[in-house]
């Protein structure tokens, strides 16, 4: 699957009035690319892989809408496609999100949802920085869906707030390669 076709899948969802999911996915994508690009001159990346994985990471929304369950189900979507690199970033975009007592259903295994990759790493901090067309700071996306989640889903707020630490070391790992963090190659 190149992008324009992904693309094409992303419009033929019915996407609900008022949701900005669709948006999100071809803003982390961009975001991603643009990480990649920086990221180019100094490891081997291809950033049109990775701003593919991007736009696909959050198809899932297209069945729900569960911090969880969406990940499952762009694996699904994607396995069902052929698309098994695909599946993979649909299930551990957000690094380490499951819930053990779903994965038998799916054939999955914990560690099916951990970043291992530079690429995937990217699409983990893309989604961290995209929040409604804006490209912002971890702390500001984060705090926003904390908010939200809250109120709906109280028991995913460690799993949020544990995100934090996470995006941290990945920026490290990105100065490491490139002399600059995440903020200063996206200038915000």
């Amino acid at each position: 699957m190149n992008y324009q076709q992904a693309l094409e899948l992303l419009k033929s969802f019915d996407i609900k009035e008022g949701h900005d999911w669709d948006r999100h996915c071809i803003q982390v994508g961009a975001i991603a690319n643009r990480l990649a690009q920086a990221l180019k001159p100094f490891v081997d990346i291809d950033p049109d892989r990775v701003r593919l994985m991007g736009l696909v990471h959050d198809f899932g929304r297209s069945v729900t809408h569960c911090p969880y369950r969406h990940a499952y189900e762009g694996y699904k979507l994607m396995k069902e496609l052929g698309e098994d690199h695909l599946a993979r970033i649909c299930a551990c975009h957000s690094n380490g999100t499951y819930r053990e007592e779903e994965l038998p259903e799916y054939g999955l295994k914990p560690e099916d949802f951990f970043v291992t990759c530079l690429e995937e790493k990217l699409i983990f901090i893309a989604d961290n920085l995209e929040s409604h067309g804006r490209v912002v700071r971890q702390q500001e996306r984060l705090e926003e869906t904390i908010k939200r989640y809250r109120l709906s889903n109280p028991d995913f707020v460690p799993i949020l707030e544990s995100k934090f630490g996470e995006f941290k070391q990945f920026d490290q790992e990105i100065r490491q390669i490139c002399g600059k963090s995440v903020y200063e190659i996206l200038e915000i």
